[in-house]
């Protein structure tokens, strides 16, 4: 298993804090996925309601997020 300090290492096993950062941005969902799952879960707890399970957004480029 990986460590979370790992992926800002490089082959060598040198610290390469970049190309970490880098990738940790390009993992990350955007902005409009983060702020639609907030919305629904909102929605849910106004109507009393939970979600039972993972919720699946797929952009336009059919990236699942």
């Amino acid at each position: 298993m990986m460590k979370k300090n790992e992926i800002f290492k490089n082959k060598e096993g040198y610290t390469d804090e970049v190309t970490g950062a880098a990738i940790a941005a390009a993992d990350r969902p955007p902005a409009e996925v983060v702020r639609f799952r907030k919305m629904v879960k909102i929605m849910c707890e106004a109507g009393d309601l939970r979600v039972l399970g993972k919720i699946t957004i797929v952009d336009k480029k059919g990236r699942h997020w």
